[in-house]
């Protein structure tokens, strides 16, 4: 169905990054928030965590809207950042803060 994933970028001040990848016939459901949503919830709460980004293809919009739902805040849209399948690429960077 898919894949969300919560990982450390820096242990010492406690920073992660989460991503996530749903295949789209499962889109529109609910699935990706709810384990987005769990995972936040998991890091901040159980792990205490002080910030958690997702960064994104600006071309994604379901992954933009998602960020967004989960409380995320956009701080960055990085243009032409990433050269991917033979064309360069925006980036955007969401972030949410413990507080």
């Amino acid at each position: 169905m898919g894949d969300v994933i919560l990982w450390l970028t820096d242990r010492e001040r406690g920073v992660a990054e989460i991503g996530w990848a749903l295949d789209p016939r499962h889109a529109g459901q609910g699935f990706a928030r709810e384990a987005a949503a769990a995972l936040l919830d998991l890091g901040f709460e159980t792990s205490g965590l002080h910030r958690v980004v997702a960064q994104m293809d600006a071309r994604n919009t379901a992954s933009a809207r998602l960020a967004e739902m989960l409380g995320m805040r956009r701080e960055a849209h990085h243009r032409q950042d990433l050269w991917s399948k033979g064309e360069w690429t925006d980036t955007l960077v969401y972030a949410m803060l413990a507080s």
